[in-house]
């Protein structure tokens, strides 16, 4: 849609309509006319511009950033934190386009990224049996620092007041395993007052910071909500009561090495990065196909390419996701 007008272009039909109607009048530079002309053309181009900035603001794939966020805001969408005006833009259309049906299997997908911190998510429905629903949900590896979800249950009581910080002597919240270290943008809930607050550091394995000074004396009892629990816990108030069991998640993931020899000269750095960039693209279950490597490699300008590791094509279950191991090109 263009609303767009040249202001010369403007001014020389005014000045054409002027010669159409009187010929003999004086339309020089300068004249009386031609700067009446001029006044009303730059009115008229203002008016223009005014229209076609109007235009942009009430669509959201060309809306400017308050706009943007006002079309979201009546959908009942808001703005996670961190989150740039294209990824805004990205799960808005996606509402528009797929609209909530009652709880199909995008309802849960939309639902589960409605949480901050959650980078994507799949559904699988009748995952256990008729009335029962899997979400695997991946976490924004740039902020909490894994893309697995943190996905631990831990409560306990404070030892020691410090402000801004969650003190426990007996935890431990720098555990390792695949969902169950504390990370960035899990929740820490005083269960003796009811106040909250957002884990912004994991200092060491008994202290944590906070957004928030939520603890106020020793002995104060606590819980700590996982990304996994506080998808859950949103899930839960608006699903359909029909379905009976719904689970929240992390991946499996598998690490894959690859192993590749290449002929011709090439840049084998820059295929084992581009090989490197493809497995960490897999979604759970996504097959990894030896063709797709193999045409990264003629791509990058090799002339062939032959692989000994994966044997064949990799078929991972529908809740594992294939990640890179030891990529070797030579």
């Amino acid at each position: 849609m263009n609303f767009q007008r040249d202001f010369n272009d403007l001014l020389n039909a005014l000045l054409t309509d002027w010669r159409n109607q009187f010929p003999d009048a004086d339309l020089s530079q300068g004249s009386l006319i031609y700067m009446k002309s001029a006044c009303l053309a730059s009115a008229l181009w203002g008016l223009y511009k005014y229209q076609e900035w109007i235009s942009k603001q009430i669509f959201p794939d060309t809306a400017e950033t308050k706009y943007l966020e006002h079309h979201a805001w009546v959908r009942g969408l808001s703005r996670r934190s961190g989150e740039t005006d294209e990824e805004l833009l990205a799960r808005l259309l996606e509402y528009i386009r797929r609209p909530p049906a009652g709880g199909n299997k995008y309802d849960y997908q939309k639902w589960a990224l409605e949480i901050d911190n959650v980078a994507n998510a799949w559904c699988i429905p009748l995952s256990q049996g008729p009335g029962t629903v899997d979400v695997i949900i991946a976490a924004d590896e740039t902020v909490t620092g894994s893309e697995i979800p943190s996905s631990h249950a831990l409560t306990g009581t404070t030892t020691a007041i410090t402000e801004n910080k969650l003190v426990d002597g007996a935890a431990d919240f720098m555990a390792t395993g695949d969902g169950g270290p504390v990370r960035i943008g899990d929740i820490a809930v005083n269960d003796d007052t009811g106040g909250q607050a957002v884990i912004t550091a994991v200092d060491n394995a008994t202290q944590l910071t906070l957004d928030t000074d939520i603890f106020s004396s020793i002995g104060q009892s606590y819980t700590l909500k996982s990304l996994t629990a506080q998808v859950g816990e949103y899930i839960d108030d608006v699903r359909p009561v029909t379905v009976s069991i719904v689970r929240i998640l992390p991946p499996a993931v598998t690490l894959q090495d690859v192993t590749m020899t290449v002929t011709g000269t090439v840049n084998k750095e820059a295929i084992a990065s581009a090989i490197t960039s493809l497995l960490r693209s897999l979604v759970p279950g996504q097959t990894l196909y030896l063709s797709r490597l193999i045409a990264i490699a003629i791509q990058e300008g090799a002339t062939n390419a032959s692989i000994s590791a994966p044997a064949a094509d990799m078929s991972p279950g529908p809740y594992e996701m294939l990640r890179p191991g030891t990529i070797t090109v030579s």
